[in-house]
């Protein structure tokens, strides 16, 4: 492995990081003052809704930066500009139509969705409206084309858009003691500007990069001649994607439906502060997956000691805040309220959970640049089973205590599936 490789995969992780870091602290911080501003009723409600279009937006993402990556480097390297801007015509299309219909779904569904949360019909009616801002997502391309070009640095101040916004529009609606539909309307204007940003900013790039647009040259046939191959990763970074999120946003809409909407926004607060270690794990794995495809493409050595090295120094990180969080978990939710404390535990489950997806993060982006894409999404398919199944098995006995004994086996089992398919390439 080059010192140069090394060097640029830690010096984009410190840069994604240090935006994501920001972000947490924003998320944190606005999460803590809505849920001291309202009802744990509430604050429950206005998470189930987030939630809800989250997880129809994981439903119909694609994820096409990860295409873009995969394919895109390759042509990149090449000089190929030509048939790089038809990947981009391409996924761009992939995504507008994701968006499009994403919406429609997420406007038709809120009735059905309603009545499994015990949403009244005001609630339905708001979640109808709340799902208009999945028109704003097609933001997969743009995404990719800043991966492509290294442009990290960018990415990690989009991190912190939504976040900042959220921050700010909380801090003002809590000093003015404002009700929830306020907040709601908080959390949509973010995740629409976040949206909006990224998509002009991507574009953008592209531009500075190639003299003629992307569309110059396009034929609707285009859609139909991709190869098997990239239909194939295509479908399978998609279900993929699905495997990864949509088990996490049913957990949440699952503890709404078994706890109750105040059991669903404490388990959400526990959740969302294990993303201290979750976040880094899905920047890491997205830092080293340019970079392992790179070392692949130009047959360069040390690719399984770059991806060993990674989860080394994941896990023991997360480990360290694993064992933090046993003494300070009940100090840290008090400050948000006493409501909250009995989520302690939990949160500590949590975040051991996040502490194996953190460590099998290099693990999986080095079976995706080494073209086991669909080996990886049979492991998380396996465990996301397991997870949800255990999850609705011990919720009820155990109370919040159980969602996390359901993510700690599950993240358990992950880690040990994707040590045992890296280390054949070894």
């Amino acid at each position: 492995m080059s010192q140069s490789n090394a060097h640029r995969v830690f010096k984009n992780f410190g840069v994604v990081l240090r935006g994501r870091g920001i972000a947490a602290a924003f998320n944190m911080v606005a999460l803590a003052l809505m849920a001291n501003a309202l009802s744990p009723v509430d604050f429950g409600l206005v998470v189930l809704l987030h939630t809800y279009v989250l997880a129809i937006r994981g439903f119909l993402n694609f994820r096409t930066f990860e295409s873009i990556v995969k394919y895109g480097v390759p042509l990149h390297a090449n000089g190929d500009n030509d048939a790089l801007r038809k990947l981009l015509r391409i996924t761009t299309s992939v995504d507008v139509a994701a968006s499009i219909v994403a919406t429609l779904l997420g406007v038709a569904a809120a009735s059905i969705t309603g009545k499994f949360l015990h949403w009244d019909a005001q609630m339905v009616s708001i979640a109808a409206i709340y799902s208009l801002t999945l028109l704003t997502t097609p933001t997969g391309t743009p995404n990719g084309v800043l991966r492509l070009y290294d442009r990290f640095d960018v990415l990690g101040f989009w991190y912190t858009i939504s976040p900042g916004i959220r921050f700010f529009g909380v801090v003002v609606a809590w000093f003015l003691d404002a009700e929830m539909l306020v907040f709601v309307g908080i959390w949509a204007a973010a995740f629409v500007f976040e949206n909006c940003w990224i998509y002009v900013r991507g574009h953008r790039e592209v531009h500075q990069h190639m003299s003629e647009s992307i569309w110059r040259g396009f034929r609707w046939r285009e859609l139909r001649e991709t190869t098997p191959e990239f239909r194939h990763f295509l479908g399978v970074i998609y279900w993929q994607t699905n495997v990864d999120l949509l088990p996490k946003h049913l957990a949440v809409l699952l503890a709404g439906s078994l706890l109750g909407p105040a059991g669903a926004g404490m388990f959400r607060l526990a959740n969302d502060i294990s993303t201290i270690l979750s976040k880094p794990g899905l920047m890491l794995r997205e830092v080293l997956f340019p970079d392992l495809s790179r070392m692949l493409h130009n047959t360069e050595a040390g690719f399984t000691e770059l991806g060993f090295r990674a989860v080394k120094i994941a896990g023991a990180s997360g480990l360290l805040m694993v064992i933090l969080s046993i003494p300070l978990g009940a100090p840290i939710l008090g400050i948000v309220g006493p409501d909250y404390t009995p989520a302690a535990p939990l949160m500590t489950l949590m975040l051991l959970a996040a502490t194996f997806e953190l460590a099998g993060s290099p693990l999986r982006a080095a079976a995706y640049a080494l073209g086991d894409a669909g080996t990886v999404l049979r492991i998380y398919a396996l465990s996301s089973f397991v997870y949800l199944s255990l999850f609705y098995v011990f919720t009820p006995p155990l109370g919040l205590i159980g969602p996390g004994v359901a993510a700690c086996i599950g993240g358990a089992l992950t880690l040990s599936r994707l040590l045992y398919l890296v280390r054949k390439y070894q």
